[in-house]
């Protein structure tokens, strides 16, 4: 990347530079985007990701009132920057823990370029209409698409707060352990009053 600043020394990000760098350089790029996170531009990146899915399987009849589609995709973008929002709130809550805060913003914009593997995601869906070949690739391509995607993440999560990978490990398991915890106090908590009101 090209070491281009302003009069304030604030970086000056060439997007499709930076795009490039993420999918291929992430811990160089992750590190310059710590510097001046480009907020703006993960909230688009955000949207954009957002209504690709709907936007692959919209059906189209001619029936069908165009100002739908506006509607669904409309939809997906904030349901999806809500969920990006709320999801990197609640790992900046779980960092926390281990006292390494106070890096939303950080996590906010590197969690949001983390998603750029899915870009090709159009591409690979169109290929499961091409046979049962095709259709076997399709996955194939889409689990290494799933897999990138979250490798790239938990690289966000370790770059923003700066903590192992161990430490990230951690992070992510806290919420499935927790979870499995409440689930069985929830089914004993219920099994003891049943118990309790058994005549």
């Amino acid at each position: 990347m090209n070491d281009i600043y302003t009069n304030t020394n604030e970086r000056k990000y060439d997007f499709f530079e930076t795009v490039y760098g993420v999918l291929f350089y992430p811990g160089k790029t992750f590190d310059e985007l710590k510097e001046n996170p480009p907020i703006m531009q993960a909230l688009v990146i955000v949207a954009v990701i957002s209504i690709l899915n709907p936007l692959i399987n919209f059906s189209f009849p001619a029936s069908q009132n165009p100002g739908w589609l506006i509607f669904i995709l409309f939809s997906a973008g904030i349901s999806g920057i809500v969920k990006w929002f709320f999801f990197a709130a609640f790992v900046e809550a779980l960092a926390c823990i281990f006292k390494k805060g106070s890096k939303f913003k950080n996590f906010l914009t590197l969690s949001a370029f983390a998603l750029l593997p899915w870009i090709f995601i159009g591409p690979v869906s169109l290929l499961k209409t091409g046979g049962i070949f095709a259709g076997f690739t399709a996955i194939l391509f889409g689990l290494v698409i799933w897999i990138w995607t979250t490798v790239l993440t938990v690289f966000a999560a370790m770059k923003s707060y700066e903590i192992s990978s161990g430490r990230v490990l951690l992070l992510i398991a806290i919420p499935f352990i927790g979870g499995i915890i409440f689930f069985n106090w929830i089914i004993g908590f219920f099994e003891t009053l049943v118990q309790i009101l058994k005549v």
